[in-house]
């Protein structure tokens, strides 16, 4: 996601509206073997670089048997990772992901395991770690250690990128209705992992099994259609579990987030006018195809409502909280330092959400 510092102005209205302008995406993932879950290879590295313990484990692993291989920054190519080491290996025809992290991330990752062992559409819809090495970085000291992990490389674009290259939405109706459709299957699936008790109705249900950062930018969309949950760091079992509706809610607002597309719900372009056609049955298709991995078939219309519903009442809050934020801040700005207004007014909003929503309440 490109986290360029907009002014407040345009952050408080448009960091999160674009949220429903381009919310709905997604697919599933290539068929990574499950039982690598429980071997990832562990070790310690004798380098105390970053480069250096790349190229070392990278070598541990056998990969650079067949050839020499080369280790690309992915900074360079994503200003929102300068802040860590991201790496992504090349020896040959073979790549890797290789991340650096101050905690051990791909062995914590194997405890939340069993959790989606029993549902192959999860398990192949999360990238599974393949190796994590400490090593001690120099200039720190002996006691500390960080660890480098090493994933497989998934080809193809992040959500925000196929995003970005969608000029033409209702000539691809069918194909985004349908990864939507897959994105509600997959998020259906991960909440119902970690069930506390499936029997209750929508609004009691409970998971301890929850993605806390899912955005456009932590799913890639494979060659065939995939897509793969890139952050493992963000899965969580918290000790008290959490409703499935207010997570799933919680979900659909922090995912697709692509500020370079202007949100059909809050902007008038053609390319607005384009998007918000195609938006009422991308909702549908992913509230439908959540609740039907959730609830019995003739409860999926009422669960399918009262998540419309939610996402509705909370988009309004978020909304008007915006709006009251720009107003404060034109208060302290000069008339050269204030942003053009971006947000639709109160009533064109209303009838926009009500035109995708509507329906579904």
């Amino acid at each position: 996601m490109d986290k360029k510092r907009d002014k407040p102005v345009t952050t408080g209205l448009m960091g999160w509206v674009t949220v429903l302008g381009l919310s709905f995406m997604s697919m599933q993932a290539p068929a990574f073997d499950t039982g690598q879950m429980e071997n990832v290879i562990t070790g310690h590295l004798e380098e105390g670089t970053p480069h250096g313990a790349a190229h070392e484990l990278v070598q541990k692993l056998g990969y650079a048997e067949s050839g020499p291989c080369t280790l690309v920054l992915l900074e360079g190519e994503n200003s929102d990772l300068a802040y860590r080491e991201l790496f992504r290996v090349e020896c040959g025809e073979q790549k890797l992901f290789l991340k650096f992290d101050d905690e051990p991330v791909a062995q914590a990752f194997l405890l939340e395991a069993p959790f989606f062992k029993s549902s192959p559409m999860l398990s192949a819809s999360i990238v599974q770690p393949l190796a994590e090495f400490s090593f001690r970085r120099e200039g720190r000291g002996l006691d500390t250690k960080e660890y480098c992990s090493a994933y497989p490389w998934i080809p193809g674009d992040t959500l925000e990128d196929l995003l970005n290259k969608v000029r033409a939405p209702e000539r691809e109706a069918e194909y985004l209705t349908g990864i939507y459709r897959q994105l509600g299957r997959v998020l259906g699936e991960m909440h119902s992992a970690g069930l506390v008790d499936a029997d209750k109705p929508l609004q009691e249900m409970e998971s301890c099994f929850l993605h806390s950062d899912l955005h456009s930018g932590n799913l890639k969309i494979t060659p065939d259609n995939k897509i793969v949950i890139l952050d493992i760091d963000s899965f969580t079992t918290p000790e008290e579990p959490v409703p499935v509706q207010e997570a799933f809610v919680e979900n659909v607002l922090g995912l697709f987030v692509a500020p370079k597309l202007n949100s059909p719900l809050f902007v008038d372009s053609p390319s607005a006018v384009a998007w918000l056609r195609v938006l009422p049955d991308a909702a549908e298709a992913l509230l439908t195809s959540y609740c039907q991995t959730l609830v019995k078939e003739d409860k999926v219309r009422g669960c399918v409502s009262q998540i419309a519903e939610q996402v509705t009442e909370v988009v309004w809050r978020k909304y008007n909280r915006a709006l009251e934020e720009s107003e404060q801040q034109k208060k302290t700005q000069s008339v050269d330092e204030q942003e053009t207004e971006l947000a639709v007014g109160k009533d064109e909003m209303a009838c926009r959400l009500e035109r995708v929503f509507g329906s579904l309440r």
